[in-house]
């Protein structure tokens, strides 16, 4: 018997693996992702400074804070204002533009409504444990780009925030960091990347392997940080095809979660001498742990296809 939630509508899933919903316009929800995203935005930043006067900043302050020059900052502020910008630039404009667009069947065509198959997310955490040898190696092969100075101080200056909300006077804020970096960005970014940018474009082009590449493009791009560009982008592909071959949303935002939540733990569990394991200390992989890496991803998703055929097209 499938895992599912109470409300299950089969006959439209099955439909929307084939085909686009009957009113689809790409060019319409586009426009709509873009203006609800941009409105998002608008409102994190005003929050934020909201946030910045209540706790006694000025707009000067505040923005020293945010570009990472002050390495004396408030971290629980920071945590603060980085989940108001998960919140209203990702989660809650992706959730209102399915609504839109998708109307009252918004949440089955997100492929939110049924849950993933146990063997599904398992594989997909396996698949993102044995990517991080061939992820970490194009990370030092991206470093070896030549960039911009204003790119690299940009990077510089995400480091710095990282750092600081990484850093721990309390042990609740691990939960935080869990939230911040782990719940909400696999919920929002997955809902608005593969469930709205990638099917869209595959309905458009009827090409689920370029709707794939183009998503994660936009998904590397979006997060400004350069040096990180190339293993982000592969990692948009990985997420991307995990939503491909199982035509579930979930099973992305499960393996999303399990990427930066399992970073965040062990990052916590070194500081607080509870493992020996540096995630940010590993300075090289050799380029046969890469390749392996490769090898067991490719086999992974080959019996990941092959577990999850699709269903044939239902009759006229």
């Amino acid at each position: 018997m499938k895992d599912s939630f109470d409300i299950i509508d089969q006959e439209i899933q099955s439909d929307l693996l084939h085909s686009p919903p009957v009113d689809f316009n790409f060019w319409k929800n586009a426009l709509i992702l873009v203006v609800n995203v941009t409105l998002g935005a608008i409102l994190a930043a005003l929050f934020s400074v909201i946030l910045g006067v209540i706790c006694g900043y000025d707009y000067n302050e505040l923005a020293n804070i945010i570009s990472g020059n002050d390495p004396a900052a408030d971290a629980n502020l920071i945590r603060s204002i980085l989940g108001v910008n998960q919140a209203f630039t990702f989660l809650l404009p992706g959730l209102l533009t399915g609504y839109i667009i998708y109307n009252a069947k918004w949440i089955a065509k997100l492929f939110l409504n049924i849950a993933p198959a146990t063997k599904n997310w398992v594989i997909a955490v396996l698949i993102l444990l044995c990517s991080l040898p061939f992820i970490q190696y194009t990370y030092f092969l991206n470093k070896m780009i030549p960039l911009p100075e204003s790119w690299l101080a940009q990077e510089n200056s995400a480091e710095v925030i990282l750092e600081l909300i990484m850093t721990y006077t309390a042990s609740y804020q691990v939960i935080l960091n869990v939230v911040l970096i782990g719940v909400l960005p696999a919920l929002g970014e997955e809902i608005i990347f593969r469930g709205l940018i990638q099917k869209n474009i595959e309905w458009a082009t009827k090409n689920g392997h370029l709707a794939i590449w183009v998503s994660a493009f936009i998904f590397s791009f979006i997060h400004f940080q350069f040096e990180g560009f190339i293993p982000r982008l592969l990692l948009g592909g990985i997420l991307g095809y995990l939503f491909y071959y199982t035509r579930n949303l979930w099973v992305p935002i499960i393996a999303h979660f399990f990427n930066n939540g399992a970073q965040v733990m062990a990052d916590f569990a070194f500081k607080e001498e509870l493992s020996t394991l540096d995630v940010e200390g590993v300075e090289s992989v050799p380029w046969y742990a890469a390749i392996i890496s490769l090898i067991l991803i490719i086999a992974l998703f080959a019996w990941l296809k092959r577990n999850n055929p699709l269903p044939l097209k239902p009759s006229v």
